[in-house]
């Protein structure tokens, strides 16, 4: 014969109250700990320098003598085991040499873009993110205040191109699935200037 189930009291409600509480708190920390320990994504990061460093883009850097010069990217840009260094000065001085450090931190699920400047340099943050497009957008905005227009032509970059034709098919493809009507007038119109931008740099409309 069963034995009579005893009621459930406050008491023995107050204490799984406070044991499904922690358990939750466990379960979090289970699932915090696991997300520390993954890899933070850094390949679109990597790529998209690996794929600059390629192009005759010139910024304004420091040379070894201590003076201002123009580098090509393929000569400032570094990336090696999930690290890009860009050198913005290469003098022979270590006190004047400098460059911008961009790597992830696992630990922290973060990655991290810092100067480090001068003999034994202390790494100063500038910038941090998990996302790798704000990552890539701050050292673009960066690169742009240093870029050398004397030596870099638009028209002589194989990427850009290859961008241009891109963008053209894209159009293309939109106009023919769009109906008539204001939005269709402005893509048209749209397709008419980036026509014209792709003879500008001599590159011939992609079939």
């Amino acid at each position: 014969m069963r034995s009579k189930q005893q009621p459930i009291t406050p008491a023995i409600k107050y204490f799984f109250k406070r044991l499904e509480k922690q358990a939750h708190q466990i379960e979090r920390q289970v699932a915090l700990e696991h997300e520390r320990n993954q890899p933070v994504p850094f390949d679109e990061v990597e790529n998209f320098f690996r794929q600059i460093m390629t192009q005759n883009i010139f910024i304004f850097t420091v040379g070894v003598n201590g003076k201002p010069e123009s580098t090509i990217l393929s000569k400032a840009i570094f990336s090696m085991n999930k690290v890009v260094r860009v050198f913005y000065s290469t003098s022979l001085n270590d006190d004047n040499n400098g460059f911008i450090r961009i790597r992830p931190i696992n630990s922290e699920q973060r990655i991290v873009v810092e100067r480090l400047h001068g003999h034994r340099p202390v790494p100063e943050l500038l910038y941090s993110s998990k996302d790798q497009c704000h990552i890539v957008r701050f050292m673009v905005r960066w690169m742009m205040r240093r870029i050398d227009w004397s030596k870099t032509k638009l028209g002589n970059l194989d990427l850009y191109k290859r961008v241009l034709e891109e963008m053209h098919l894209e159009l293309e493809r939109k106009l023919m699935l769009i109906d008539e009507g204001e939005e269709a007038e402005a893509l048209r119109e749209e397709y008419r200037k980036h026509s014209k931008l792709l003879s500008k740099n001599h590159i011939k409309a992609p079939r």
